[in-house]
């Protein structure tokens, strides 16, 4: 598979995650997201409310080649909400109050107030602590949850946090972080799911090596079910380019080529099952 511009890390933070107390279906819905916008999720990685492991975490990323770091959970008003601390200590960053997100956190407490939320709109010493930030950071808009979202680049690196309540993260992704992503965007995805008349995974594989050989930027990856509960083998194929136009086009010919070469018998069932 060939990388695309736009490489992307994940990184979910919290150990209610890690103990089982809560399933992370963030990780999910961002690579979706991500995905479908035409960037390439390299990996996801999941870790404790930990400043250095925090930190090694996003370090790691960047080793990596990781071109943007979305991370999810940990900017809360709590003792255990480490991440930006983790964020600062990833990059040598002073941490500093910064005064756009504690105009964002008092606007949210003065709203929770009102609804009978909360009982005071007071910005307590936690809620100001939402507000604290690495140096050169932007504050995200959060007009669902108390916690503003960071913007942060460093040397290259594009790191993005959110919270980890599903609601605040989806609301600020959608409403903050699409249009900066947008600007991002170097090349555009296409694809598609198709079934093969294939029971053998084993002889489809050469025949999709062979189709990712001939068709530059195709990826093709087969998702079988149980060895005999289909005669057919559902296959994904995407593919990208600099627009969308060229990357439909790559995957239709390789739709059309796997196609091909399993009707000529090529990627069947073997002479032990067709007995």
């Amino acid at each position: 598979m060939v990388m695309a511009m736009g490489t992307v890390g994940i990184l979910v933070i919290g150990n209610e995650i890690l103990d089982g107390i809560i399933q992370d279906t963030n990780s999910n819905w961002l690579a979706k997201k991500l995905k479908s916008l035409g960037f390439f999720v390299k990996e996801v990685m999941v870790v404790r409310d930990d400043v250095s492991e925090i930190a090694k975490a996003i370090r790691r990323m960047v080793e990596d080649g990781c071109e943007i770091i979305i991370t999810s959970g940990g900017l809360g008003p709590t003792h255990d909400d480490k991440t930006l601390e983790g964020v600062a200590k990833a990059f040598n960053l002073k941490l500093e109050l910064n005064e756009e997100a504690l105009e964002i956190v008092k606007r949210q407490y003065k709203l929770f107030y009102e609804l009978g939320i909360v009982d005071t709109p007071e910005v307590t010493p936690p809620r100001r602590k939402m507000a604290i930030l690495p140096e050169g950071a932007k504050p995200l808009d959060n007009r669902v949850g108390g916690a503003p979202g960071v913007l942060l680049n460093v040397g290259g690196t594009t790191i993005i946090c959110l919270p980890g309540v599903p609601r605040e993260l989806k609301w600020i992704f959608e409403n903050q972080v699409l249009d900066i992503l947008r600007t991002m965007i170097k090349e555009a995805v296409y694809e598609e799911i198709v079934e093969l008349p294939v029971i053998d995974e084993s002889k489809l594989s050469p025949i999709i090596d062979t189709v990712m050989e001939k068709i530059n930027g195709v990826y093709v990856k087969s998702m079988p079910g149980a060895f005999r509960d289909s005669l057919r083998i559902k296959v994904w194929v995407s593919a990208r380019a600099k627009n969308l136009e060229n990357a439909k086009e790559k995957v239709k010919r390789a739709i059309e080529m796997l196609k091909g070469m399993c009707s000529q018998g090529k990627g069947g069932r073997s002479d032990e099952q067709k007995g």
